[in-house]
Formats: structure tokens, C-alpha cells, sequence
């Protein structure tokens, strides 16, 4: 009799750790529910993001070519990079250097493919976690980017946030 109640015990204990680990991950902390901007001056970028992501202010060095946004749980990611080319760049050669690193390189799997005049965007999975990637080609020869990342189960918790980044990167 007490080895069947211990493995009732033991067999509702799995039960819970697989409930657990099967319950989708909590979201991040929603901030405070406002939309903030960055602009870096010095490349002529903008983009909004909203207070689910925090601005990390080590990661802007002296010259202001890139920025890096956490989550308050760090999971999920957002990456702008600047730099100005000699002018000779091509959006075409840009998609397919980006395309190129994504695939070869990371070894990862592209789902999603647009491009415009001036942009592109890519989004898709790099070692099981969604990579969100939009990068633009501006008049002036800054390429810019914006790569975001964060794992699968966070997309419900996310799509606003890729939505509203993406949607408001682009040069001053």
C-alpha cells in the first residue's frame, strides 16, 4: 500500500512538472504601456519601440552606430546598427549578403521575404528562436538595420512590438 501511494505521489508530481513545461511562457513585464523613440542623429535613423523594451544604454559606443534594446528579462532582443557605405552599395547586394548570412552562415530558416524600394525584411528561426531582420538603404548611403530576436513562445507576447518597430525604422 505505500509503494502504490508513493507512486501516485510520484506520478502526480510528473504531471505537474509536465503541465509546467508544457504552459506557455509567461510574457515579459509590459512597462508602462507608452511607446518611446530613438533617434540616432549622428545616422539620421528613427524608430519607435514600445516600454517592453528598454533602451540599454551601455551598448551605445562613442561613435552612435548601434543600440541595443532588452526586454526586463532579457529573452527577447532588438539590435539598430548604422553605417554609411561609399555610396556604391546596392539594396540588391545588401538582401543577398543579409539572405546569405541567415541561411549559411546561421544556419537559419527564413519564412518571410519583402522588399521595397529601399528596404527589406526578413523574419524566420535561428536555433529555435524567431529572428526578425528589416534594414534599409537611405538616399544619403546609411544602411541601417534592425534585428530582433526572442524565443517561439514569446511571438503572442511580441507581435506588437515587432509591429510597431518595424513599421517606424526608417531615416529621419
Amino acid at each position: 500500500m505505500r509503494s502504490w501511494r508513493h507512486a501516485a505521489l510520484a506520478l502526480g508530481l510528473l504531471a505537474a512538472a509536465a503541465s509546467r513545461a508544457a504552459a506557455p511562457e509567461a510574457c515579459p513585464a509590459p512597462g508602462d504601456g507608452r511607446d518611446r523613440t530613438y533617434r540616432n542623429e549622428r545616422y539620421g535613423v528613427l524608430m519607435r519601440y514600445p516600454s517592453v523594451f528598454a533602451l540599454d544604454a551601455d551598448s551605445i559606443p562613442a561613435l552612435g552606430d548601434s543600440a541595443r534594446f532588452w526586454t526586463a528579462d532579457r529573452r527577447a532582443t532588438a539590435v539598430v546598427n548604422a553605417a554609411r557605405t561609399s555610396g556604391t552599395q546596392s539594396l540588391d547586394r545588401l538582401l543577398a549578403e543579409a539572405e546569405e548570412d541567415i541561411l549559411r552562415n546561421s544556419h537559419g530558416e527564413i519564412t518571410y521575404r519583402r522588399r521595397r524600394d529601399n528596404w527589406f525584411v526578413f523574419s524566420g528561426y535561428i536555433l529555435g528562436r524567431i529572428f526578425y531582420r528589416r534594414s534599409f538603404l537611405a538616399p544619403d548611403g546609411t544602411v541601417a538595420t534592425l534585428w530582433m530576436e526572442f524565443p517561439r513562445a514569446l511571438r503572442p507576447c511580441l507581435e506588437a512590438a515587432v509591429t510597431t518597430m518595424s513599421l517606424s525604422f526608417r531615416p529621419m
